[in-house]
């Protein structure tokens, strides 16, 4: 596999700059929520499995 190529000077994405306001505003609604446990994403991991499987 490839080595990750990191920036230093824009730790978001370089391809779609965002100011310090929207990514402030992104990170807010990421702590907001879903929270699941690991036995929760086990499931879910397992149900998507079944669906997506040939």
């Amino acid at each position: 596999m490839g080595k990750f190529k990191f920036s230093k000077n824009n730790l978001v994405s370089p391809a779609a700059p965002m100011d310090d306001q929207e990514f402030k505003v992104m990170i807010k609604a990421a702590e907001i929520g879903p929270f699941y446990s690991t036995q929760q994403v086990f499931e879910r991991i397992k149900i998507w499995k079944k669906k997506y499987s040939k």
